[in-house]
């Protein structure tokens, strides 16, 4: 089996998310993130980003600033036309 440093299995580890490694890097990288702890706690971190993500998004534009995105549209859509 493949033996992985902490840092190349940083940088496999957005390949692996996405299913994109080939079994032998998978297997490497599921038996080095049993063994390390380290890298065990940066995929709980990896892992939690999309809902870190959602959240900082769900963000409500205050009605005058959607007002103004209107009017600025609008005219820059006249003016193009």
């Amino acid at each position: 089996m493949v033996e992985l440093s902490c840092q190349r299995f940083a940088d496999l580890l957005g390949d692996y998310v996405d299913g994109a490694l080939a079994d032998v890097d998978r297997d490497a990288m599921e038996a080095h993130c049993v063994a390390c702890e380290s890298c065990r706690a940066f995929v709980a971190d990896y892992e939690r980003v999309p809902g870190v993500v959602r959240k900082a998004t769900d963000v409500s534009m205050p009605s005058e600033a959607k007002a103004r995105l209107r009017r600025l549209l609008s005219r820059a859509w006249r003016h193009r036309n």
